[in-house]
């Protein structure tokens, strides 16, 4: 009861703070978290709990995390207006609803950022006898995990972000560079990731604590983001993506689960064996979330609706059969959607649904930012890039081989790179993951790919980015908005 008390106190503290006239103004130590904090193990790991909460409580109040499912565009919207409104890039004005404004607003991730800021600099300080340096090195490695984690979302929805490491630094900051934030992120994850973990003991932090294998993950995902902003550099990205992703595999620690009507809904509940990094939502743990994408998808049996056992949204039938085409057997297919081909608001997308109560739709199911078919399949797209071939269509016949797809036997060249980025597009979905994909790789602008394609010159202008809130130009004059969004 006493560590969640202080995490609340913290919460509030930092919330405090965000609202300050000053960007990212940190008040004082003694102020921020009472002058006997910062004194025993408990303190430093209560402190890290909060910056998960306060991550967490960003997501839980928006549509942030199916974000890069819906704005390619490949649903029925039916009366979902807000949602539609982000399959059009209409986001200046989202109608509210569902929390699809929300994500403008960057405050708590930089709140999340502060705090992590400060477990970095007093964690070891701690003088506390029962507070080895090992341990204490492992949490400020796993602040130094959650940082880079934040700043790599961040910068994939703005771009260019301010850059604060200083947890007393109130100066104004403008926008840094994107690729140089992202080159700190890996620079700084290479100096601590062999202090985190391979694993934890207790069962409830599967997943959803900072690791090696995390911070690997993290690592791959940023190389393969920049590579597709920093073309001069792409292909020494690609090689440590490569890389990365068989340091990964080397660890030992994750493996594909079978996909089975008994299995796969372990997969997409969290914390199974598949696991890399999540955000904690069961509802054994207290998580409670509806904004996730089973909240539209589903119907009777599911959940208790108001619209006659209908979904609110459905996925195109020519998205469906774009990445599955008919006649092929995959048992994402028949695991995962109900009905799939049918013309009205009856298909479901089961991916997500292990539902602890219809009629609360309290959804037990975690939000899963990086697991093992992922980086396997990050791993062969960036090995096609490198013409290694061979064993790019190894790695992604692993995973199409789980889902008891038809094989690879083609060649190398844009055909293993096609079939590689397809296979994330059905392997991926609903995890968010899309519309960067389509990004970094430049498939944006492919109107036979997506319903909201960009065209080069809207790329050039941040279209593909978020808008930055009012409050936060307001706050800081420093800060500027991307061309796009400029009205």
């Amino acid at each position: 009861m006493r560590k969640w008390y202080k995490i609340g106190i913290i919460i509030c503290l930092l919330a405090g703070a965000g609202a300050c006239k000053k960007f990212l103004e940190v008040k004082p130590l003694d102020t921020l978290s009472g002058k006997d904090f910062w004194k025993t193990k408990q303190d430093a790991q209560s402190a890290i709990n909060g910056a998960y909460v306060i991550l967490l409580n960003k997501f839980t109040r928006s549509i942030l995390y199916n974000a890069g499912d819906f704005r390619p565009g490949n649903w029925n919207w039916f009366g979902k207006d807000n949602l539609r409104k982000l399959g059009q890039n209409l986001m200046l004005n989202t109608g509210g609803g569902d929390g699809a404004d929300n994500p403008q607003d960057w405050k708590e991730f930089y709140q999340a950022i502060a705090l992590a800021n400060l477990c970095i600099d007093r964690i070891p300080g701690i003088e506390d006898p029962n507070f080895g340096n090992r341990e204490k090195k492992a949490l400020v490695a796993e602040a130094r995990f959650l940082r880079a984690f934040i700043y790599f979302y961040i910068a994939r929805m703005y771009g260019d972000v301010p850059l604060q490491t200083d947890p007393y630094d109130t100066k104004l900051m403008p926008r840094e560079k994107m690729l140089t934030v992202l080159d700190f992120c890996l620079k700084d994850l290479e100096t601590s990731k062999d202090d985190l973990p391979l694993s934890y003991d207790d069962p409830t932090n599967r997943a959803v604590r900072g690791t090696q294998g995390a911070a690997l993950a993290l690592m791959a995902h940023i190389n393969m983001w920049a590579a597709g902003f920093d073309k001069a550099n792409e292909q020494k990205y690609w090689t440590q993506t490569a890389a990365l992703g068989k340091a990964v595999m080397d660890l030992n620690v994750y493996k594909l689960l079978p996909y089975t009507k008994e299995t796969f809904l372990t997969i997409f509940k969290g914390r199974s064996e598949e696991g890399i990094f999540e955000l904690s939502l069961d509802a054994n743990y207290g998580g409670k979330f509806h904004s996730l994408i089973c909240q539209w998808t589903l119907h009777e049996p599911y959940i208790h609706d108001n619209i006659g056992g209908r979904s609110e949204i459905t996925p195109m039938i020519r998205h469906l059969d774009r990445i599955y085409p008919r006649g092929e057997s995959d048992k994402r297919l028949e695991l995962w959607f109900y009905n799939p081909y049918n013309t009205d608001q009856t298909p479901m997308f089961l991916k997500f649904s292990a539902i602890t109560d219809p009629s609360s739709r309290d959804y037990d199911a975690n939000l899963i930012f990086f697991r093992y078919a992922d980086i396997i399949l990050l791993r062969a797209e960036a090995l096609a890039y490198l013409n290694q071939n061979v064993e790019s269509i190894k790695m992604l016949n692993l995973v199409r081989d789980r889902a008891g797809a038809k094989l690879y036997v083609g060649g190398g060249g844009k055909p293993l790179q096609d079939a590689v980025f397809l296979e994330r597009e059905k392997e991926m979905m609903g995890e968010g993951h899309l519309w960067y994909d389509l990004i970094r790789t430049g498939r944006i602008s492919d109107k036979n790919a997506l319903e909201n394609s960009l065209t080069p010159e809207q790329m050039e202008r941040g279209a593909w980015t978020w808008p930055i809130s009012g409050d936060a130009v307001k706050n800081n004059p420093l800060v500027t908005r991307n061309a796009y969004w400029i009205q």
